[in-house]
Parts: structure tokens; C-alpha cells; sequence
């Protein structure tokens, strides 16, 4: 939300410097104005620049929020794998863009930081949120016991033999 407000003024606004600009080496005004900063440097390759979907990267990461915020109001064991699977995709974007960020555009962006840091902690939760969902107990009986069984009928069985 914020560094999308901050890339849509700095765009609007020529003098306008992000306070995230802290140093010539650490800004996150180089990220938003490279080719990398809308539609993660792959979307205007493709499609070109004037697509509808070559928007600028906290758009995705807006929606992504949005989407696992949904996806965690419910407490379904599919749904935290799913999260899981969704946090490790965006840890790989995230480190993506902070390859890029760091190797290719040769600075460091605070945003782009921040964003893999709350992308590494989400897929820890999301982990938690896994582990946390106990395995269904096959059969018990009326004390608590599980009780193994077969699909063997009982005369399969040669456990106790008769005398």
C-alpha cells in the first residue's frame, strides 16, 4: 500500500523523492523507475508496455496480500498447503527482484528488502499454521485406542490361531 502510493507519486510528482531514498546506493526510486519496477521485467518483453497487465510491481504484491488474508480466515488443511505453496512462490519473486535489485541495477531497495523479509515470515507461518492441523485417527474405540485392522476377512487372519 505505502510503496505503491510513494511509485505513483514519484511518477506523478518530478521532485517528489521517496523516503526510502536514503542513500545513491540504497533507493528504492531506481527499482521503480527501471524496467524491472512494472510487471517484473517480464511483462512489456511479452506483451509490451502499454498492456493492462505491465503494472507496477506493488499492484501484484497488493493483490497477493489481499488474496492470502482471504485464504487465512479459513482453517482447512488444503488451504495452509496452498498458502505454503503461494508464500514459496513469493519468496522466489522476492528473491528474484532482489537479484535483480542487487546484481543488475547494482542497489539495494528498502521495499524490495522488506517485501522478501515479510514474504520469509508468511511462509513461516504458513508453516505453523500446517503443522498445527492434526492427522486424522482412522478408527477408535470407545476408550480412545487405536485400533489396527485389516481389510483381510477374519478368516485371513492368522494372528491367534485356534488349539
Amino acid at each position: 500500500g505505502v510503496a505503491l502510493f510513494m511509485e505513483m507519486k514519484s511518477e506523478v510528482e518530478e521532485d517528489y523523492t521517496p523516503p526510502c531514498d536514503l542513500h545513491e546506493d540504497v533507493s528504492c526510486s531506481v527499482m521503480f523507475n527501471s524496467d524491472y519496477g512494472r510487471g517484473l521485467g517480464q511483462v512489456y518483453k511479452y506483451l509490451g508496455s502499454s498492456h493492462p497487465a505491465n503494472q507496477p510491481n506493488n499492484v501484484y504484491f497488493a493483490i497477493f496480500y489481499a488474496f492470502f488474508f482471504l485464504l487465512s480466515l479459513f482453517n482447512y488443511k488444503f488451504i495452509a498447503t496452498f498458502q505454503i505453496l503461494l508464500s514459496l512462490c513469493a519468496v522466489a519473486v522476492s528473491g528474484y527482484l532482489g537479484y535483480i535489485s542487487h546484481f543488475i541495477l547494482q542497489n539495494i531497495c528498502v521495499v524490495t528488502a522488506s517485501t522478501a523479509a515479510v514474504n520469509v515470515l508468511l511462509l513461516m507461518f504458513s508453516f505453523c499454521k500446517r503443522r498445527a492441523f492434526k492427522p486424522k485417527v482412522l478408527k477408535e474405540d470407545k476408550y480412545g485406542y487405536y485400533i489396527p485392522t485389516t481389510n483381510y476377512p477374519s478368516s485371513h487372519n492368522n494372528n491367534f490361531k485356534k488349539f
